[in-house]
Parts: structure tokens; sequence; C-alpha cells
């Protein structure tokens, strides 16, 4: 089955999302354009697991993308869901086999790493051309009186990893090695903050930390946040506001 326009979209960002982790096995789920799923783990069986549990209503007819090899078990895993592509570093010869029961799926192995220079958006008339920012910096500046532990600044990370990729505007939740909440393509902040923390919070009850792809307008999101029991938030800053956002965090403890 030939691969179609939507079908290379989606995996160029699928691959993109798992290049992001290059010492990790990563695993990625995307559908329409969006990621519905992202994990880290330590084998092949166990990312995809935490990758499928993040959303397993929307993951079906979505294409997987894997920083690493696929064995049998990952693949007789993959087999129980429809998916429109699997694509991965390499495969086993028997998960091949496995997966080539499936009688429409694409198997693809990539092995290159993200190359792209420029990103480029049609409008009429024209085209905008821009340098591609891959630079991912790990210097936090912490504003607020209370710091963050090494394992939340760990999930935060992973957070803003994530979020990267999720349309604006973006909001994920995580728990530092899964995206249980993401909250994409909303007009308002509160409302992508909503949506990603109710999402997180059906499917895990520990621990939770929010990334934003954007600051925040008002104070309203972390007033939310903190009634949801979000642990940890990391956002970029330079709303006219950010006093607001800086002092909800410092009442709230967060």
């Amino acid at each position: 089955k030939e691969l179609s326009f939507n079908n290379l979209r989606d995996m160029d960002l699928c691959w993109k999302v798992v290049n992001e982790f290059k010492d990790e096995m990563a695993c990625c789920a995307v559908k329409h354009s969006t990621p519905c799923g992202v994990a880290i783990g330590t084998t092949a069986l166990e990312t995809y697991a935490k990758t499928f549990e993040c959303d397993p209503v929307s993951i079906f007819g979505g294409i997987i993308g894997m920083n690493y090899k696929v064995d049998a078990a990952t693949a007789e895993e993959l087999n129980k869901t429809f998916l429109e592509i699997v694509m991965a570093i390499d495969f086993e010869e028997e998960a091949l086999e496995i997966l080539r029961k499936k009688k429409n799926l694409r198997i693809i192995k990539i092995k290159n790493p993200v190359s792209d220079k420029q990103t480029w958006v049609k409008i009429d008339g024209g085209i905008l051309v821009q340098d591609v920012d891959n630079q991912f910096s790990t210097d936090f500046k912490v504003v607020t009186e209370t710091q963050p532990t090494e394992e939340q600044k760990k999930a935060l990370l992973f957070s803003q990893r994530v979020v990267k990729y999720v349309k604006s505007n973006a909001i994920v939740v995580s728990n530092g090695v899964q995206a249980f909440g993401i909250g994409g393509g909303q007009v308002n902040r509160i409302w992508a903050t909503e949506q990603a923390i109710s999402r997180a919070k059906e499917k895990f009850s520990g621990d939770l930390v929010l990334a934003s792809d954007a600051f925040f307008p008002f104070r309203d999101v972390v007033d939310f946040c903190a009634k949801e029991g979000i642990t940890a938030i990391v956002q970029p800053g330079g709303s006219v506001k950010d006093a607001d956002s800086i002092a909800a965090a410092n009442e709230h403890g967060i």
C-alpha cells in the first residue's frame, strides 16, 4: 500500500519526536499530525506498552515510531491494534514475519538522523522560510521559592521535548517517562491545560509535571495546576504578567 501525503507528514513528525531522545529507548504514536503517545523505557516492549497506555483510543489508525530495534514480543503487541505504519531503526526477522501478517500495514526501516536545516510554510503567493531551532537547553532558571527536585527536573525536560511537537496552544503533562496528557491546538492556554490534565489524571494518580510551549498570559493556568495537584511547571516566560504566574506558584508551593 502506497504512502499518502498525510502518512509522510506524520512519519516526519513521529521520527523527529523519537530523535529528541538520543540516549534512551523512545517510542511515539502520531495521529493527525499530533503526538498522541510518547514514552521512554528500558526494553522494546515496555517502551511501546507505555506509549500505548498514554492514549489507547487515539492510537487506533495511527503511526508508531521507535528509535530502537523491534523484537517479536513487541511485534505481537503492535499487531493487536490497527496501525497505518510501524517505523523503527531495525526489526528482528521474526518480528517482520509477525508484522507482515497485517495486510495493509506499512513497515518502515529508518536509520537516518533528522537533517532539516530549515522549515518552510506555504502561504498564498509565497513561502515563509526560517532556520530550524534544534538546540535543547537543560539550563533552567528557577523563578519560584520552591525548587524542583532532580526527578522533577528530568520530568520537566521530558515534557518539554514532547511539547515542542504539539500544535499551539500546547500543554504536555507527564511523570517523566510517559506523556499522560497532551493538549494541543486550542485557542487559549487554559483550555489546553484543562484538556491535558484531565486526560492525564484518568490514567495516572502519582506526581505529574507540566510543560507549556509558550508563556502564561494570566495566572489561571497556575491556579488550575495547583487545584489538580501538578507539582512543577516549565514555561518560557515573556508575558507582561509573568510576575502574576510566579506569585501564584509561590502561593501554591509549585
